[in-house]
């Protein structure tokens, strides 16, 4: 008997999918109720911490012995409720595939919550396995991925360095999960769009992804760039009790901080001007040109057209506004907005006198508001600005400004329920409209002469169509009417980190602004 489990035993290791990369032979599991095969926990980037802790990614160690590829739970470290969860040393991939034979589409999955959180995604990967190989990477967070002093021990993007790591290893080994290379299509949502939306306009991904579906995000968005990384960071660094300390050495001060100690001193810092504490930033090409993920504003690069031109869809919801819901349920921006709106106007907008801001926010307010006060009883007012500002108009605006100097296709989307089969389409063909005998209406990229964008309701079961669909150019006519001449005016591109070595003095700052003061 004893002989016997043996030999079952090893007959079942024997079956077990196995797969050579450029780290050595990677072993997954086969999910017998899904008839798929999992990877999970592969390292495709090296250890982020000590004195690599804000730096791009280093090589992934290559094992001497078969990795069981069977850790579904390694997460980067984030801010939770009991301090943080996770772990730096985080720069693994997961990867679902039907066979190992069939080469399929890449379909690269980049989850995100104000750079900060990774979230359980609410789209069945699962069912989509049957048509693609499904590729989730993990890539640093918070300040641990976005901090962006301009220095060389942190000069920021970190995270998303991570991803092009990880495309990288993609490129080199997908293959064998039987994914084809030469088909990687980029997905994001929320602040992981905003990635995919970057990813696509830097130097460094040239021919890492074919294809781009970004949901619920924008590279335009007001807070998808950082407008102030070093205040940002001198926030930090006060609460720390870090002062009197140039950048680099305020970043070998951080690179040595405890985990839990330095998310802590994230904690309390909030921002009324979508800002988020760490962001993307325009880097210092000065330090090192070969490893700049972002040279410049991604307005800038978009009219520049010098992007990657690959197939591009872009897709919101109808309540895009709820992602600043809890602010208004559980804080209170309802009341502060009332009495004070200027100060939450987006930081994207910069005005030469105070009293043109205060022209412009009562205009906003008007528009969206009217003259009634703002509270709960006008909520959904609430979520049509925000929704407009930080996610509808920044990705309309976006897709306009590539579609104008792109070679390739640009579609706009507005849905209300799962549309994972027109995402598969999209994966094969680049196209987003379906083949026979799903066809109907016709899906019209953006051109120069028309925005058009398919509104899309409703779902699919079996071949039956259960959805209602329409080509519109109608599509936020009368916010874009509004806006538009605001941004001709009043909008900011981000700038570069500078490379000046200003030092954080905040005490200093205090002392002086006294002695000045007695001269007056």
């Amino acid at each position: 008997m004893w002989l016997l489990l043996c030999l079952c035993a090893l007959a079942h290791a024997q079956q077990l999918p196995r797969v050579n990369t450029t780290q050595g032979v990677v072993v997954g599991r086969h999910v017998e109720d899904g008839d798929y095969l999992t990877f999970y926990g592969i390292r495709y980037g090296g250890n982020p911490t000590g004195e690599n802790r804000f730096k791009a990614p280093t090589t992934p160690p290559v094992n001497s012995e078969e990795f069981q590829a069977v850790d579904n739970s390694v997460i980067c470290a984030q801010p939770s409720s009991n301090g943080f969860i996770g772990t730096e040393d985080c720069l693994v991939l997961n990867i679902l595939t039907k066979n190992l034979t069939t080469p399929k589409p890449v379909f690269v999955w980049i989850e995100g919550e104000d750079y900060e959180l990774t979230s359980t995604t609410p789209y069945p990967f699962e069912n989509l396995v049957e048509d693609l190989v499904i590729v989730k990477i993990n890539y640093r967070l918070s300040i641990f991925g976005f901090l962006c002093l301009g220095v060389s021990d942190a000069p920021g993007n970190a995270g998303l360095k991570d991803i092009v790591q990880g495309l990288k290893w993609i490129k080199e080994n997908i293959a064998g999960f039987g994914g084809d290379p030469n088909n990687v299509v980029l997905v994001g949502h929320g602040s992981g769009a905003a990635m995919v939306d970057l990813i696509t306009l830097s130097p460094m991904s040239q021919n890492l992804a074919h294809k781009a579906i970004v949901l619920s995000g924008s590279a335009l968005a007001p807070w998808a760039v950082s407008y102030n990384p070093v205040s940002h960071a001198q926030k930090v660094a006060e609460n720390l009790g870090y002062t009197d300390m140039s950048r680099t050495d305020l970043a070998k001060k951080l690179a040595s901080t405890e985990t839990t100690v330095l998310i802590r001193a994230l904690s309390s810092i909030k921002f009324n001007d979508t800002s988020l504490l760490f962001a993307p930033c325009v880097e210092n090409i000065n330090l090192n040109p070969s490893d700049t993920f972002l040279e410049e504003a991604p307005i800038n690069i978009l009219k520049s057209g010098n992007f990657s031109q690959i197939p591009y869809l872009a897709a919101f919801a109808n309540m895009e506004g709820t992602l600043r819901a809890p602010q208004a349920v559980n804080g209170d921006w309802l009341q502060r907005m009332d009495t004070n709106f200027d100060d939450f106007i987006q930081v994207d907008l910069a005005f030469e006198f105070e009293e043109n801001k205060t022209a412009i926010a009562k205009n906003i307010r008007d528009f969206y508001f009217g003259q009634s006060t703002i509270g709960m009883v006008n909520i959904e007012k609430y979520l049509d600005y925000y929704g407009d500002t930080l996610i509808i108009l920044p990705m309309i605006r976006g897709s306009q400004e590539r579609a104008w100097k792109s070679s390739e296709n640009v579609y706009l989307l507005k849905f209300s329920v799962n549309v994972a089969r027109r995402f598969t389409e999209f994966a094969y063909t680049g196209s987003p409209s379906l083949p026979p005998p799903h066809t109907g209406t016709i899906w019209i990229p953006i051109t120069s002469q028309a925005t058009s964008i398919l509104h899309f309701n409703g779902g699919f079961s079996g071949d039956n169509h259960l959805f209602t669909q329409g080509v519109s150019r109608e599509i936020k006519s009368e916010a874009i009417a509004f806006w538009n001449p605001i941004f001709d005016t009043h909008y900011r591109a981000p700038k570069p980190v500078s490379s000046a070595e200003s030092l954080f003095t905040f005490g200093l700052v205090i002392l002086v602004t006294q002695a000045l003061l007695r001269f007056f």
